[in-house]
């Protein structure tokens, strides 16, 4: 076993928080200093979907991808285009140059420039001016399976039954966190790489019957894999009921769940989670709801508090080890905030994450 993968393993938030995904704000250098600020042991890159269409994450990790064609806000595959297959060759020989050969310059062809994430290079810039210890840094993806859904070819045909499209995505999406890592390593803590699957919801339903668990699982190891060759921790954020047995047979590091309206998803599949906590997996509880303004607006630090220990105690109850359940533990937000949050609700949202997570850990004797 490699330091890298000592560390890996070893992996124990003990109630610290991180935030996932995007913000409503429009000010970029704003809105990561709130992330900073609110989350300093864990800080993750912010996404900023209402500043620019780029933002959005069905396109923002869509960059370099071979075929793709912007039609207005519109984009799509274009696989009858007279220099596809060229494009498609030349992003497989800078993908095995990369994986295979180390080679730098071919890693940053799969590249997230500012145009698509202004958040990322504000989060380097405000990492290059600290000195503040932290525990772990965190990125983020838009998962396979939900780009392979939601991206369609010029006929509007899913490009994940496209087999030669869902390779690509899925080499796509790994090597885009094989950059982020290689960008937040060089500052020397534990690399986090959030895999974003809001579309594993329907996995299953009558929509996506074709589509195997072995397809999903399959998918996610080889992002998984990639993630842990350059030592990173690899997690998932799923929202609402989906599957989370599925999730749990991966090689995933975190499963971070909506533990604010959908505990009970979680707490299904005891033989499966137990397995999964054996071999060193963390939970991502996202008990700080952002999906509903009301929620966001009135709950209280004791009263998520209370949701949270209420649900270790139903766990507690299907005989997991509470001791071990905090200390593999990570405080989120339920989703990301820059959906139907105002500015001013997600900053209440950021303020009571941190607000609980401080509790959280000087309640526990984490401090």
């Amino acid at each position: 076993m490699t330091d890298k993968d000592a560390l890996r393993y070893n992996f124990e938030p003990c109630c610290l928080a991180t935030t996932i995904g995007s913000l409503p704000h429009m000010d970029v250098a704003h809105g990561t200093r709130l992330i900073f600020e609110s989350t300093p042991e864990i800080p993750s890159w912010a996404q900023f979907p209402k500043r620019i269409f780029y933002e959005n994450m069905m396109v923002q990790f869509t960059e370099g991808m071979p075929g793709l064609v912007q039609d207005g806000d519109r984009i799509y595959f274009n696989t009858k285009a007279d220099d596809f297959t060229d494009q498609l060759t030349q992003f497989f020989t800078h993908y095995l140059a990369a994986t295979e050969d180390g080679d730098h310059a071919a890693l940053d062809h799969f590249a997230i420039s500012a145009h698509y994430a202004a958040g990322f290079m504000e989060f380097i810039a405000r990492l290059q001016k600290q000195t503040v210890p932290r525990v772990a840094l965190k990125g983020q993806i838009t998962g396979p399976f939900t780009l392979g859904v939601n991206l369609l070819d010029q006929n509007d045909r899913c490009a994940y039954y496209d087999s030669q499209l869902r390779d690509m995505i899925v080499k796509t999406v790994a090597l885009k966190a094989m950059w982020q890592i290689a960008r937040l390593g060089t500052f020397g803590q534990q690399v986090i790489i959030l895999i974003d699957e809001p579309s594993l919801l329907n996995f299953g339903s009558q929509i996506f019957l074709t589509v195997s668990r072995e397809d999903i699982i399959s998918d996610l190891n080889e992002v998984a894999a990639v993630i842990h060759t350059q030592g990173g921790l690899a997690g998932v954020h799923c929202e609402a009921n989906t599957d989370w047995s599925l999730l749990m047979e991966t090689d995933l590091d975190i499963l971070d769940f909506d533990a604010y309206d959908h505990l009970q998803a979680i707490t299904l599949y005891p033989t499966e989670l137990a397995t999964f906590l054996e071999r060193g997996g963390c939970l991502g509880w996202g008990i700080v709801p952002t999906l509903d303004r009301e929620a966001a607006a009135t709950e209280s630090v004791s009263s998520l508090l209370l949701r949270f220990e209420e649900g270790i105690d139903q766990l507690v109850s299907k005989g997991f080890d509470r001791e071990l359940l905090l200390r593999r533990a990570l405080i989120t937000p339920s989703c990301g905030a820059g959906g139907v949050l105002t500015e001013p609700l997600a900053e209440r949202v950021l303020n009571l994450l941190c607000q609980l997570s401080t509790m959280l850990r000087n309640r526990y004797g984490f401090v």
